[in-house]
């Protein structure tokens, strides 16, 4: 396997975290958070012309969304590009992709995938209703499974011709919502056998997807303790020399470069198709999830007072790390898939 990135993956990180610094500030994250659909659907077009929805590889797309993380970007990146995108090549046939996958590709749909629930197909048009299908009120276009006859099949169908239901979320960025179809015209993506393979192939990179968000998260609530803790001072010292807050830190930056190397391992087994590719997203999801959440906290903590209040941009990475963290399995949910996948 390849243990560094090259230098095209670098060069991407930079500008695209440059690009970041410039158009994603916490000010953009909470006037887009305040909006009707917490989403910046412009910020995603220039990303798009970027290049974020047409890259080469999966370790590509982490590098990607852990910068997206780090800069809480309110746009549906990870649904589509880090979720949708692998189902729809798994459904493609014959490597030829599908038309939906193009128009992902070249930035002209925001597609996303419902993973809970599936509809029924009956002349080319499904009924039913899909919880927790994330970002459907900002997508331009569904992919739903659907039961065909006796068969599991995926369609996707206009957003426009579904009722969305949008939950309250705690990421107010990244809205959950309730999808109900009542004759809506659908189109079968790819292989009518193609639905399991797809779906599979969501949960899984989206898994990684989600951890590499996650690590990109973690990222940033450690460099606003450490440089808070540099900052500030009490009796005469800045706090980060007190043991208290520099083991604090300390056990953070431990969870954090723990949680990057499965992240890192995971994209490059899922790229490269290796044999414990499963495994290695579980155990990426797992460890992320856990410190996202553990930093996010953390720096809320060495923040003090200041971390607690809603004009600190601390509880904003807080609230993005629990969302995560529950999306696709909790950390327990896989590690119990680890134990199974290891025999245990």
């Amino acid at each position: 396997m390849q243990v560094a990135f090259s230098e095209d993956q670098q060069a991407l990180r930079a500008g695209l975290r440059e690009l970041l610094e410039d158009r994603c500030t916490p000010a953009h994250v909470r006037r887009a958070m305040g909006s009707a659909t917490g989403s910046d659907l412009e910020l995603y077009r220039l990303l798009a012309d970027f290049g974020v929805t047409d890259l080469p590889g999966f370790v590509e797309v982490g590098v990607v969304l852990e910068e997206c993380g780090r800069a809480l970007v309110p746009a549906p990146v990870v649904s589509a590009v880090g979720i949708c995108g692998p189902a729809l090549e798994a459904a493609s046939p014959d490597g030829e992709p599908d038309e939906l996958l193009v128009a992902l590709r070249e930035g002209r749909a925001i597609p996303v995938v419902a993973l809970e629930g599936e509809g029924t197909l009956e002349a080319g048009r499904v009924r039913g209703v899909l919880p927790l299908v994330a970002e459907a009120h900002v997508a331009t276009h569904l992919v739903l499974p659907v039961i065909d006859g006796e068969a599991l099949s995926l369609v996707a169908v206009e957003a426009g011709q579904a009722q969305i239901e949008v939950a309250q979320t705690m990421d107010a960025t990244r809205r959950l919502s309730t999808v109900t179809l009542d004759g809506a015209p659908a189109r079968v993506v790819g292989r009518p056998d193609s639905a399991p393979a797809a779906l599979g192939a969501a949960q899984l990179f989206g898994a990684v997807a989600l951890a590499s968000e996650l690590v990109g998260v973690a990222q940033a609530t450690l460099d606003m303790a450490v440089a808070y803790a540099r900052l500030r001072e009490q009796f005469g010292r800045p706090i980060g020399s007190y043991q208290a807050i520099s083991h604090r830190c300390a056990d953070m930056f431990v969870a954090l470069e723990s949680a990057r190397s499965h992240a890192y391992y995971a994209a490059w087994a899922v790229t490269a198709g290796a044999a414990d590719a499963e495994l290695a997203a579980a155990r990426a999801k797992a460890a992320a999830s856990d410190a996202a959440v553990f930093c996010a906290e953390s720096s809320i903590q060495v923040h003090g007072g200041i971390g607690f209040t809603w004009e600190h941009d601390a509880h904003l990475y807080l609230k993005r790390a629990r969302a995560g963290a529950g999306a696709l399995g909790t950390a327990a949910a896989h590690r119990r898939r680890i134990a199974d996948l290891m025999g245990v």
